[in-house]
């Protein structure tokens, strides 16, 4: 059986780690056999009220993608009102789009749009 680490990430300085249960498999290399590493609870990362949280969806189905949310955690219906959504089967898209939205360049736009 085969052991798959934690996907190494690059994020900018200011991001906690809430949970993290993000592979290094990839669905598109690795096939079908290690599919239970694809679930919903993937990585949640908190940044004051801004939250990042990347999934699998639908669970274990390997024909199913990753979405991920960037969400402010003082609005209502949280999860209904996304500030941002993307999903993909790609793993390198999602990364690429982690990285992207953990820039400050990025997510200034939220702090100030949605303040304390």
């Amino acid at each position: 059986m085969k052991e798959f680490r934690l996907q190494p990430l690059r994020l900018c300085a200011g991001w906690t780690v809430a949970y993290n249960n993000f592979s290094e498999y990839d669905p598109a290399c690795d096939g079908e056999e290690y599919s239970y590493e694809l679930c919903e609870d993937l990585l949640q990362l908190v940044n004051g009220d801004l939250l990042i949280d990347l999934g699998w969806y639908p669970h274990g189905d390997v024909n199913g993608c990753y979405k991920m949310y960037l969400v402010d955690m003082n609005r209502e219906a949280t999860f209904e009102r996304p500030l941002e959504v993307f999903s993909s089967k790609s793993k390198g898209e999602i990364l690429d789009k982690l990285e992207y939205w953990t820039q400050p360049g990025f997510y200034a736009k939220y702090k100030v749009k949605y303040p304390k």
